[in-house]
């Protein structure tokens, strides 16, 4: 056992270690006192005999479980008679076999990664203000993503948000306005009142999401732009503030945002996919906002208006020339994943006839089964290749993955 106890030192703080598990009146025993508490179990299988004791854990505790086996003892026959019988039951369970290699914590991470997202998933308040815009046409039932994914879905009218940022305390809609207008390095159309404008919408999306207990938000936005608004400086604040803000009330994509802002603690981009070049196996995504965290350089970005109606104020910045992920969760029950990775070979286009912030992107696999497969518009891109550990979410929430 000294071996497990090496590979998940690094994780000691996540963990809660019972006493050792020797039988399956143990283990029934054990589990009742865990149940409920942990978002996931690692069941270090230390010899054969056991596959009683690893089937009673995995159904009791009703979490995602990772049986880790060894090469001694029979670990490894336990292990396989007892996740064969789990998998067939359609448990959240995975088994991992280590030679006693330290290079198997890149994949325990991943585990602890994926528990404490589906965790906070299910804890979580997703905010939906106004209904999906009429071109969206993917959206889903609050049931549906209570059941399958996790979040509650709050739903919250345009006009709250609106009677908010026109409440805003003046003194700090002008020291946010003042602060970005330093912060970027450029502004082009929008005027200083436009800017106060796009402060007062973000103050407003922030107290929503206070008020309301939210960790995630999704606006009608085009309704806020016949009041002279825009709601792409208060996505990217929001989303840099480690609230997931999406466009368009599109529930599906917001979802998507949330899964792998939990996953990875950092912020992700939801994109319009404006063009697909087979020649080059290149995708171009295009969006008026964007976390100014994800920016390559914030005073290499500009502040512009809005691109569909030349309104109040967007952004347009260049992303990093970096690996990335393009993942989106769909379909009628939610129950597939596109996922594609990639490298950034293009950014801050600078075409006018596409939203402002804009990313071409050379893909790994082809870019015809991206198109062939997708599961609506908006996509969502994250810096890094997070294809492992969305294909062990997906594994343990039923997702059919689609790599692409």
């Amino acid at each position: 056992m000294l071996w497990a106890s090496g590979l998940l030192s690094e994780f000691e703080r996540d963990l809660e270690i019972p006493d050792l598990i020797t039988n399956p009146s143990t283990a029934e025993a054990i589990t009742k006192d865990l149940k409920g508490r942990i978002s996931g179990a690692i069941v270090v299988v230390a010899t054969g005999g056991t596959e009683r004791s690893v089937e009673v854990i995995a159904a009791n505790l009703e979490v995602p479980v990772l049986i880790l086996a060894n090469p001694f003892n029979n670990s490894l026959a336990s292990s396989l008679e007892a996740y064969a019988v789990l998998r067939e039951r359609g448990l959240a369970v995975k088994l991992l076999y280590s030679p006693l290699d330290p290079s198997i914590a890149s994949a325990i991470r991943s585990f602890v990664r994926v528990c404490k997202t589906i965790y906070k998933l299910r804890e979580s308040r997703l905010g939906q203000i106004g209904e999906s815009s009429p071109w969206i046409l993917t959206g889903k039932g609050s049931g549906l993503i209570k059941e399958r994914i996790g979040p509650e879905v709050v739903r919250l009218e345009v006009a709250e948000l609106l009677a908010l940022a026109a409440r805003a305390d003046p003194n700090d809609v002008e020291k946010l306005a003042e602060e970005l207008k330093s912060k970027f390095g450029g502004m082009v159309e929008p005027s200083m009142e436009d800017l106060k404008n796009a402060a007062r919408v973000y103050l407003a999306m922030r107290e929503i999401a206070s008020r309301h207990g939210l960790s995630a938000i999704t606006v009608r936005c085009f309704d806020l732009i016949d009041h002279g608004l825009t709601g792409c400086i208060g996505m990217s604040l929001c989303n840099d503030l480690g609230i997931v803000a999406g466009c368009e009330a599109d529930l599906d994509a917001v979802l998507t945002m949330m899964i792998i802002s939990f996953l990875t603690g950092e912020p992700c981009w939801m994109a319009n996919v404006v063009r697909v070049n087979e020649g080059t196996n290149t995708v171009t995504l295009a969006h008026c906002t964007i976390a100014t965290k994800m920016l390559a350089d914030v005073r290499r970005a500009t502040l512009r208006s809005h691109f569909e109606s030349g309104k109040c104020v967007s952004i347009q910045g260049p992303l990093k020339g970096a690996d990335v992920t393009i993942a989106r969760l769909g379909g009628g029950k939610l129950e597939r994943m596109t996922i594609a990775t990639g490298k950034i070979i293009g950014c801050d286009l600078r075409d006018p006839g596409l939203c402002r912030t804009q990313a071409e992107i050379k893909l790994d696999g082809m870019v015809e089964d991206l198109v062939a497969n997708t599961l609506g518009n908006h996509q969502v891109l994250a810096y890094g290749k997070l294809k492992s550990v969305l294909l062990d979410f997906c594994k343990f929430k039923g997702i059919e993955p689609i790599v692409i």
